[in-house]
């Protein structure tokens, strides 16, 4: 109990993240006011592949920064703050938002990929994406590599390892994207977690760290 309670901790907010977090509720309560009148941003910042198919590339970036429910605003964004926080201030700012924008652009590539493929005629392919959802899951994979044993809290009452959290998470998204077709979202959040782990392998290979010296 001690241990576990030894590693929970609020680490500073980082700019990143705070900026993530900030434009995440600015747009919920801006939707929330809009939908009042019958419109809404999911139309227009939310990933669906027609949209993209027709030209509009810009939502492949911002379909992240809207959410459906003030609870989903609420844990996506605080687990920004306890992990993300964490790998912006080791990482550095800029290493940090080339993650982010990696897992962000891979959750998108294989949504549209699943939707473009088996769902061009259902509703699925008109409707829009949106959530942090991928992002976050992108920092549990990277949490599970760099921190394997660290304790998180499954459901909010169970301590589990790292590594088997990101395992969970990955069951329970491939159970969605497969068992239904109003979870096929879920593949965007595969997608991420997958481009998460290959950004894993490129940081870590001895070249890119070389290349990055020389850069840097």
């Amino acid at each position: 109990m001690n241990n576990m309670q030894s590693q929970i901790y609020l680490p500073k907010l980082t700019l990143i993240n705070k900026a993530i977090i900030v434009l995440s509720g600015v747009l919920f309560v801006l939707d929330f006011v809009l939908a009042k009148s019958g419109m809404s941003l999911a139309g227009v910042l939310g990933l669906s592949a027609q949209r993209v198919f027709s030209g509009h590339i810009y939502s492949m970036l911002t379909y992240p920064f809207l959410s459906g429910s003030i609870i989903e605003v609420i844990l996506n964004c605080l687990m920004l703050w306890l992990m993300g926080s964490e790998f912006e201030a080791n990482w550095g700012t800029k290493r940090y938002l080339s993650f982010v924008l990696t897992t962000v652009l891979g959750g998108a590539l294989l949504y549209l990929l699943v939707v473009g493929v088996f769902f061009q005629n259902s509703m699925v392919f008109s409707f829009p994406l949106t959530g942090l959802s991928g992002i976050v899951g992108a920092l549990c994979l990277a949490y599970a590599v760099i921190y394997p044993d660290r304790l998180f809290s499954f459901l909010m009452l169970i301590p589990v390892k790292a590594k088997y959290f990101c395992m969970i998470l990955v069951v329970i998204s491939l159970y969605q994207g497969v068992a239904s077709p109003t979870g096929v979202g879920a593949w965007g959040q595969l997608g991420a977690i997958g481009m998460a782990y290959l950004f894993m392998i490129v940081i870590s290979h001895r070249n890119f760290k070389l290349l990055s010296e020389k850069m840097g």
